[in-house]
């Protein structure tokens, strides 16, 4: 899978999750702040990004997640060598 890949996958997750449209999930979007992401959606944008890629995102995990580049860059982190970087 390439980082492109895991992007579109996980902004499809963001959309279904948060209910926001995908012009909205550019990188630097806060979640919560200017995306207005409650607790509910953020344990549904886990449990889709989980499902999703097959990983586990635990508690720490979620705590350093304030961005849409923050999903992608955790979602990439879990999934290590499975990522393959384009050239």
């Amino acid at each position: 899978m390439t980082v492109d890949e895991v992007e579109d996958r996980a902004r499809a997750v963001l959309h279904m999750a948060l209910g926001v449209d995908e012009r909205y999930l550019i990188p630097q979007a806060r979640l919560v702040d200017q995306l207005y992401a409650d607790s509910m959606e953020l344990l549904e944008m886990v449990m889709g990004l989980n499902e999703a890629f097959g990983i586990e995102i635990r508690a720490e995990d979620v705590a350093a997640i304030d961005t849409v580049a923050d999903v992608y860059a955790a979602v990439r982190r879990l999934l290590g060598a499975r990522v393959e970087h384009g050239v």
